[in-house]
């Protein structure tokens, strides 16, 4: 096993009832002016708004407001907040919602301390934002479980004509605090909450799926969270508002990330199925955790055809998390596969590229852009030819 730092300085308050903590808990870390961040308005709807605004009040803090965060975080919400921060001598971050409105306080965050352009402060697809020195303090309120940007250090945001993602990442930028409730998810579209459970569970996969090694402890907590994915998920289908089956979703979500820990004493995590996935996102605007689950199947099956000397690792995949009862490697492997998307096909994900609204004429280019920073892959390389070969075994 490689050597390693482990931490996780973010504090979780999980379950219900727990924004009682907030006012107090801002003014425990320095704040007294709040930038409250959030998406499209639905916790307006839903009552956590209302709430949130009661605890900022009983704990006299002011607050100016910052709405609209899109899904695929725009660079233009993140250069909106900077000055919104700086104009009204803001001095903490409140970020409410799912994962765009947390990863794009997460790059507020960073600018606002940074005299530079933000554009400055990202890295491509991974590696730490060295530039980053210091950062606004930042608490989340998760809405949506899916991105683990409640309990880790980095964000993604969408930049340019191009709509190409950039990376910011950096230890600072883990949460002060998480609130953590449940009960916040029962209104999410039934869509987005799926694609949320298929985002965990490429999170998880991502880390798994590297050279068999040592790390034995990180692999098998891995399997029994992903166990927990494929077994809660369908329970949120059958009733949105089921608290156990939310409350396992959400904290599989945060776990799935925290402190990068299923990864950790493994040669690196480059996480190619999100850097071929930000492309279709970039491309159509497409959720996130649809991306993986269109690509994961093709990804798996083209890696154990180019490099079957690490057909284990997916038959260990198979028999220890999709209960595959089947001794020949190769033969698990493939039985898992289909184990996996009939799990996608069950929480309503698209069956492949074309049914999502993919244009074959584009794949090329996504592939292209794609590897653009250099190829993808740990198991094997991903170059232009490789990422084309997968998005078209995925059409």
């Amino acid at each position: 096993m490689n050597n390693f730092i482990f931490s996780i300085p973010t504090i979780a308050y999980f379950g219900k009832g727990q924004i009682e903590i907030l006012g107090e808990t801002i003014k425990t870390h320095g704040g007294s002016k709040v930038l409250l961040a959030y998406g499209g308005g639905s916790i307006k709807q839903n009552g956590i708004y209302g709430a949130i605004l009661d605890q900022l009040h009983k704990a006299g803090l002011a607050y100016v407001e910052l709405s609209g965060i899109q899904p695929n975080p725009r660079i233009e919400s993140v250069e909106e907040g900077i000055a919104t921060y700086r104009e009204n001598g803001c001095d903490f971050i409140l970020a409410v919602g799912g994962g765009s409105t947390l990863d794009a306080c997460k790059a507020i965050a960073a600018g606002v301390k940074y005299e530079g352009q933000v554009h400055d402060l990202f890295v491509d697809e991974s590696g730490i934002s060295s530039k980053i020195t210091a950062v606004a303090p930042l608490a989340t309120i998760l809405t949506m479980a899916g991105t683990g940007s409640e309990l880790d250090m980095g964000g993604v945001i969408t930049v340019g004509e191009d709509h190409k993602k950039k990376v910011v990442l950096h230890p600072l930028l883990n949460p002060k605090f998480s609130i953590l409730d449940p009960e916040y998810t029962y209104t999410v579209p039934e869509y987005h909450s799926m694609a949320g459970g298929a985002d965990i569970l490429c999170h998880l996969m991502e880390q798994y799926f590297t050279p068999e090694g040592a790390a034995k402890v990180q692999d098998r907590m891995n399997e029994g969270v992903m166990k927990a994915v494929l077994e809660e998920a369908p329970k949120i289908l059958a009733d949105p508002k089921d608290y156990d089956a939310r409350a396992n979703i959400m904290w599989a979500s945060s776990m799935a990330l925290a402190g990068f820990q299923f990864v950790l004493g493994k040669p690196g995590f480059p996480f190619p199925l999100h850097g071929m996935g930000h492309e279709l996102s970039s491309k159509y605007d497409m959720t996130h955790g649809v991306t993986l689950a269109l690509l994961t199947p093709s990804w798996m099956r083209h890696t154990m055809s180019t490099a079957p000397e690490h057909l284990p690792v997916f038959a260990r995949f198979a028999r220890n998390v999709m209960d595959v009862r089947e001794d020949d490697d190769a033969k698990a492997a493939e039985e898992g596969v289909k184990k996996l998307e009939t799990f996608y096909s069950a929480i309503k994900m698209p069956a492949n590229l074309r049914e999502a609204g993919v244009k074959e004429e584009d794949l090329a280019v996504m592939a292209e852009k794609a590897v653009e920073n250099g190829n993808l892959g740990i198991l094997t390389s991903l170059g232009k030819d490789e990422v084309l070969q997968i998005m078209r075994m995925a059409f």
